[in-house]
């Protein structure tokens, strides 16, 4: 404390302070000192509490792809009549190839109905397709019909594009239209689209980087709209080096 002292009276030397202003000066570099000297003390300094995502925890139903065992985990909301979902799902589809070995990938629906009238059927049509045939021709599913509306330079697809389209990649027809037919399709989408709300989705695509821990998915990084893959990158090479 002596030494504090004697650095005190000579960096103020050459000012003339009044006794409170001197008083409150000092008590705010004594405590900076203390503060710095912990830090070199511990010779670290501690990483900030990320927020727990609040959307429902990823589990088989979401029929993931990539390292399914990773901690780190990317989820995107989207829907399929959204422009911006579809100028994103190259740098979807880049992140699945790049990352495929350190990363788990789950594609979540959030049709945006009053503006999108076919979102919702096309959301249920791509949860037929994984019911039908699992996580992988799900996600080629969603390649498939994006890939369609972009070539075509229209986010509408023409009547019967879903089964089509699912025809396409070996899906079976008959399968395929039982589970339209049926009501869980669109439970799981309703379902989703809340769940989607509950973890601060506002529009599309709405994507969210999660870390597995043992109080539950703490969310890295949420990214609004269509970013490049680059960013994405500098996102996902960090997570992954710490």
């Amino acid at each position: 404390m002596q030494t504090t002292q004697h650095f005190f009276k000579r960096l103020f030397s050459g000012f003339h302070l009044s006794t409170p202003v001197a008083i409150l000066l000092g008590a705010i570099l004594i405590s900076v000192s203390h503060v710095a000297y912990g830090a070199l003390l511990t010779g670290k300094t501690q990483s900030p509490t990320l927020e727990l995502f609040k959307g429902r925890p990823i589990d088989s139903t979401d029929l993931a792809v990539g390292n399914t065992k990773s901690d780190l985990v990317v989820v995107e909301y989207s829907d399929t009549e959204c422009p911006f979902c579809a100028q994103h799902h190259p740098t979807i589809k880049k992140i699945q190839e790049e990352y495929a070995g350190k990363i788990s990938f789950v594609y979540r629906y959030f049709p945006l109905t009053q503006i999108h009238p076919n979102a919702f059927d096309e959301a249920r049509a791509i949860h037929c397709v994984g019911n039908v045939a699992g996580a992988n021709k799900k996600m080629e599913y969603v390649d498939e019909m994006f890939a369609y509306k972009t070539s075509k330079q229209n986010m509408v697809l023409p009547k019967g594009g879903q089964l089509d389209l699912a025809k396409n990649i070996g899906i079976d027809a008959k399968k395929f239209n039982e589970c339209m037919a049926g009501t869980e399709a669109g439970d799981v989408v309703n379902a989703s689209t809340q769940d989607g709300i509950a973890a601060g989705v506002e529009g599309t695509p709405a994507t969210f980087i999660l870390r597995k821990t043992r109080k539950g998915y703490e969310v890295v990084s949420k990214v609004d709209g269509a970013r490049p893959f680059q960013f994405f990158k500098a996102i996902l090479d960090d997570a992954l080096a710490r």
